[in-house]
């Protein structure tokens, strides 16, 4: 007999009977049933769905919840007549800020209005062939002040992608277009993507996810921020691939003297807020 996994997605969570993992916490409601009995309704969501898990026994909660964060849980599948239902058997609030080791898999896309556009950006993270490129995006995007915004934000205000998800949905387009160039090598593929999902970063610290502009944003152009933004995962990489800048900054059409004096000085254009 196999070992199971211990992290299943959620779109697949009525296939198990019992699973456990690390899933964003989205909801937490007391309730009262139609006995008068109290219990908790959950909300958890990943990349692929969400799901309401239900708890009647406050010594489950191990410990204090705040919304929009990594809970650790464990789930039981069980049927409520006809219906499957899921029954809490732990929660607790996770060690990890944000999804371990740098999975999309984990972002919440019940965030995100656009259907489909979280699990796609997991899938599109998961198609780079070029490991320190994946590791790279990881790296910008899995930042704990970015994370969140990215799929959230829009794109712009009053132009293209004016919508809550805007920014995910925009980036997303501009990467399949790359993904799909036929006429493209692996590494132009790889590279290409890299620079569209990046290229607006500087929106999440510019742009808010209910439409406005940030008090940042009214003085700094989110181009500048982009590039901040990714500097700290620029110093990684040339710790781990020296000639990081050289093999990728031409295709990436980033400034490849700025990232060098990025690097060497550690110098930084404004502070994120």
């Amino acid at each position: 007999m196999t070992e199971q996994p211990t992290q299943f997605t959620l779109e697949n969570a009525y296939s198990h009977s019992r699973f456990k993992g690390a899933y964003f916490l989205v909801g937490y409601a007391a309730r009262i049933d139609r006995t008068g009995l109290p219990f908790w309704e959950i909300t958890l969501s990943d990349a692929s769905d969400q799901i309401k898990v239900y708890c009647r026994d406050e010594s489950c909660i191990y410990s204090d919840l705040r919304p929009l964060s990594l809970v650790e849980v464990e789930i039981r599948t069980e049927m409520s007549g006809l219906q499957p239902h899921f029954r809490c058997k732990y929660i607790e609030k996770s060690g990890q800020e944000l999804p371990k080791n740098g999975s999309f898999a984990q972002l919440p896309s019940s965030l995100c209005p656009v259907p489909g556009a979280v699990k796609m950006l997991n899938h599109v993270v998961c198609k780079f062939e070029t490991k320190s490129l994946r590791n790279f995006v990881k790296n910008v995007l899995l930042q704990p002040d970015v994370a969140l915004k990215f799929i959230q934000c829009p794109a712009s205000l009053s132009y293209h992608h004016n919508y809550q998800g805007g920014l995910l949905t925009h980036s997303l387009e501009v990467a399949l277009m790359f993904l799909q160039n036929k006429s493209l090598k692996q590494l132009e593929k790889d590279t290409g993507v890299v620079a569209a999902l990046l290229h607006d970063v500087g929106k999440t610290q510019t742009l808010t996810p209910d439409l406005k502009r940030t008090a940042i944003g009214t003085l700094v152009d989110h181009d500048k921020l982009t590039l901040q933004l990714c500097s700290v995962a620029i110093r990684n990489a040339l710790r781990k691939t020296p000639r990081f800048c050289e093999s990728f900054a031409p295709y990436l059409d980033m400034r490849i003297e700025w990232f060098r004096v990025t690097v060497s000085r550690r110098r930084q254009i404004l502070p994120v807020c």
